[in-house]
Formats: structure tokens, sequence, C-alpha cells
């Protein structure tokens, strides 16, 4: 047993011995082989940790540019709705008279006249609207949107006494011209019933009176000449 002990150190010493022999001698392979080892490992590592910081880099470039594009999205979102509501308030004429009408009392008498106006007017166009629907006026078909050039003369003339008012208040320069607005938007009116009047006998003599197509006719032209002096 002793000597199978004393075999096997033995053996093993001289295993170790020619390890380490052969270990001496091949040093400088070995230790070069070794550095290049370590060097591709920290190479690889080093790739390795270089993707995953430019996926991670990437990544939140990504996000941030989102994030970045739904923000400015939102407040692009946000400004179109404050000028499209700046906008529905400068041409809500009726808002503009009664915001007015709350603000300066003496500005009252005259902002329900306006409101009146614009109420008569909006009934005259669904009037005419009407009769174009339920009668044949292919005769007239070039005049039906006259109701509608009359609707925005009277908004336009009620909006310019609004601008008049805050320009001047009241006053003998308001009164004036104000007046002169006024009367254009009744000579409209008046002759827009005319018209409408007018319209409906045609329709209701069936095409055969030939003065109502006259006086059609002569109210429009007057109505035309009206419009000039809305604008004018």
């Amino acid at each position: 047993m002793k000597k199978v002990n004393i075999i096997k150190k033995a053996v093993i010493m001289i295993a170790a011995l020619a390890a380490t022999i052969a270990v001496f001698y091949y040093r400088s392979k070995i230790i070069i082989n070794a550095g290049i080892t370590v060097f591709r490992a920290l190479s690889i590592i080093c790739f390795a940790i270089s993707i995953i910081s430019a996926v991670v880099c990437i990544s939140m470039i990504i996000r941030y540019r989102a994030k970045e594009s739904a923000r400015l999205k939102k407040l692009a979102t946000e400004e179109a709705a404050r000028q499209e509501e700046i906008r529905k308030k400068k041409e809500d004429v009726r808002g503009l008279i009664r915001d007015l009408m709350n603000e300066e009392s003496g500005f009252v008498p005259t902002g329900t006249t306006l409101l009146h106006d614009m109420d008569q007017i909006d009934e005259y166009v669904e009037r005419n609207e009407k009769l174009f629907e339920f009668n044949d006026m292919s005769e007239f078909t070039n005049m039906k949107e006259i109701m509608g050039s009359v609707k925005s003369a009277v908004y336009h003339n009620c909006r310019s006494i609004v601008n008049l008012y805050v320009a001047l208040e009241s006053g003998d320069e308001f009164s004036s011209e104000s007046q002169i607005i006024l009367d254009n938007n009744k000579e409209l009116m008046n002759n827009s019933k005319e018209f409408l009047l007018q319209m409906a006998r045609y329709t209701n003599e069936q095409n055969e009176d030939t003065d109502a197509v006259t006086m059609i006719q002569g109210y429009a032209d007057a109505i035309g000449m009206s419009l000039k002096h809305s604008y004018n």
C-alpha cells in the first residue's frame, strides 16, 4: 500500500515538475495567448456594452421625440382651438352686440334694433329657401342666393355700428353715422320683403303673372343698389 502511495505521489510530483518546466519553457506563448483571450473577452464585453448603450440611447431619443412631438401637436391643437374660438367670437355679431349691451347701457336701444334686424333677415332667408324648395323657380335660379347676400350685408352693417360705438361711444357723431347704416338696413329689409312677396305672387299665379316677374326683377335690382350702399 505504501509503495502504491509513494508511486502515486512520485507520479504527481513528476507531472507537476513537467508542467512547471513546460509552463516555464512556454511562458511567453502562454502569456500572449492569455492576453489575447482576455483582450478578446474584454472587447466582446465592451462591444456588448456599447450596443446595449446605443440601443438604450436610441430608445430614449425615440421616446423623447415621440413625447415632444405629442406635446407640440397638443400645443398646436390648443392654439388652433383658441384661434378658432377667437374667430368665432369675432364673427358672432350677436354675441358682440349682447356683450356691448351688457357693458354699455347707452348702447341698449341701438343694440335692440340691431338684434331685431338680424332676426328679421334670418327669417327672410329661411322663407326664401322654402319658396325655392316648394316651387319651380328655375326662371329665378340666379336670384336664389340674393337673400344670403342681403343677410351678409345686414350683419356687416350691424358689426359696423358696434365698431362705431366702441370708437365714438354715444354722441351726435355716433348717432348720425349709425343712423345712415340703420337706414340702409331698413332699405334692405323693405326691398327683401317686397322681393319675397312678388316671388310668392309669381308662384301663386303659376307663372302667368308677368307683372310679378317684372316686379321681382325690379326689387332684385333695388336690393343690388342697397347692397352697394352697404359696402360703400
